[in-house]
């Protein structure tokens, strides 16, 4: 049975929820949420909800971070395959203001120390697919490991990235290069942004121009929906009204789901329009891990249909 593989780091988290993000030089007042983690781990865990087997692949330590990152994924069912390093994982902490919106800063840790013997090890079969977060590609360490390691993989695995806030920090030239040897590509329009240097995002153009043959990108339009953008065509698959409450989880619940969809056989028009069910959900919940389970999408979506 096919499987997700997940090669994006995994950190800790720390929630802050205040009224208003603060000012260069200003000071705000915070409440913090429990630690949890993050990065990777919530894509993992919105696809292993889906009913998907999910093996981690990014590097966990020996420090305390890394042992509740062990827990947590263990405790949804995701195993982790590569060996454990000295050191811990990093930290980030993300600041959410009241209208759900948020910002963050990462301490960097372990996390991207995979080497390409971890990496070589997984016992990749067809239809599989491999997850990496183009964010990642800031580390050089994880960028060199990870596009020595990409050619290898063979051609009957499917390979999804998708890109992070985190990427507009990451080398152009390298997130492009990483962009030229995957299947899938997935982001928000300020993600897209980064990388085409419009305000609207990927084309049918950029597509042909770098993308490998059959190869499509999934654009977010925020709350309207998502785009499913080819080399020859663009079709939109709308979302559905849905009262914001944090968007913190929402493109982890969107990407989760596409990639367990895949994994399941979906066909990409039915993976995205579940996604932005996922999404539309996770953005009416508290939290980064707020991506429903497969039978609540399936309830919600009877209810709309009813």
């Amino acid at each position: 049975m096919a499987k997700l593989v997940s090669v994006a780091s995994v950190v800790l988290t720390l929630p802050l929820y205040m009224a208003k993000l603060p000012q260069r030089g200003s000071t705000s007042m915070a409440t913090a949420s429990a630690t949890g983690i993050g990065d990777g781990a919530d894509v993992m865990i919105s696809a292993a909800k889906q009913g998907v087997r999910v093996l981690n692949s990014s590097c966990l330590g020996t420090g305390p971070n890394s042992v509740q990152a062990r827990r947590e994924l263990t405790k949804n069912g995701i195993e982790t395959i590569t060996n454990e390093v000295v050191g811990d994982i990093g930290l980030k902490i993300l600041m959410i203001e009241n209208e759900g919106f948020y910002a963050s800063v990462v301490n960097p840790g372990v996390e991207a120390d995979v080497s390409e013997n971890d990496l070589s090890a997984v016992q990749l079969e067809a239809e599989d697919v491999v997850y990496v977060n183009a964010g990642d590609l800031v580390h050089p360490t994880y960028r060199d490991t990870l596009l020595r390691w990409l050619p290898q993989v063979p051609e009957s695995v499917r390979i999804i990235m998708a890109m992070t806030p985190m990427v507009g920090n990451a080398p152009k030239d390298a997130v492009l290069e990483l962009m030229s040897q995957v299947d899938i590509v997935t982001a928000n329009q300020t993600e897209a942004c980064y990388i085409v240097g419009n305000k609207s995002g990927f084309s049918c153009e950029f597509v042909r121009d770098f993308l490998r043959e059959g190869a499509v990108v999934v654009q977010r339009e925020g709350a309207e929906g998502a785009s499913i953008i080819k080399a020859d065509e663009e079709v939109f698959v709308p979302s559905v009204d849905i009262d914001v409450i944090d968007t913190l989880g929402v493109g982890a619940a969107h990407t989760g789901v596409l990639l367990a969809s895949i994994v399941q056989g979906r066909d990409l028009v039915c993976a995205v329009k579940k996604s932005n069910m996922a999404g539309a959900i996770a953005a009416s919940r508290l939290g980064n891990n707020s991506c429903p389970t497969a039978a609540e999408i399936d309830d919600f979506l009877s209810r709309l249909q009813g």
